[in-house]
């Protein structure tokens, strides 16, 4: 079930990432509402589900914008597995964990967009990128974090068994 609750979710986040974001934006960055529902949904999902929720809003999320599709897709795919990891290595990840995975994923996330688009033949400007787009969307993840966090742990809440994890057919 928690896999096909991604298609609707994630085609709204795209939805509000194309229409209404563009028009919050400070400098060029702006909130990425994609990259954080992925991360809010994979701190209490397993990983299958993850990397499908990652797979389908990196292609939505591309559909929609000028990049090529499957851009976005390698950067939510290392931000899952590197949740993965996490989840293993620590008991629960807390507030805190959680503010500080959103600095550090926007990075990684704006870093293999820049080079999957530069491998794609577009211009990048690295330096110029950082502090114009990558600064401004750290800013704007670590405040629409907690909102969207909130919000995801509501429907996981109520479409699983025991309010932690969800229970798939293969656990």
């Amino acid at each position: 079930m928690s896999r096909w609750l991604s298609i609707p979710i994630l085609a709204a986040a795209v939805l509000l990432q194309a229409t209404f974001v563009p028009q919050v934006r400070i400098l060029g960055g702006g909130p990425d509402l994609v990259f954080l529902f992925v991360l809010a949904w994979s701190v209490h999902a397993p990983l299958d589900t993850c990397v499908v929720w990652a797979f389908v809003g990196g292609i939505m999320q591309d559909l929609l914008s000028a990049a090529p599709t499957g851009a976005s897709v390698p950067g939510l795919v290392l931000l899952v597995f590197g949740m993965h990891q996490l989840k293993r290595q620590v008991y629960d990840i807390s507030l805190v964990m959680l503010a500080g995975l959103a600095l550090a994923g926007t990075l990684l996330q704006q870093i293999m967009l820049m080079i999957v688009l530069a491998l794609s033949g577009f211009t990048v400007y690295p330096a110029e990128n950082f502090s114009y787009i990558v600064v401004p969307t750290m800013a704007y993840n670590l405040v629409a974090i907690w909102p969207i966090y909130w919000f995801v742990r509501r429907i996981q809440k109520r479409y699983t068994r025991d309010g932690r994890v969800f229970v798939t057919r293969d656990a």
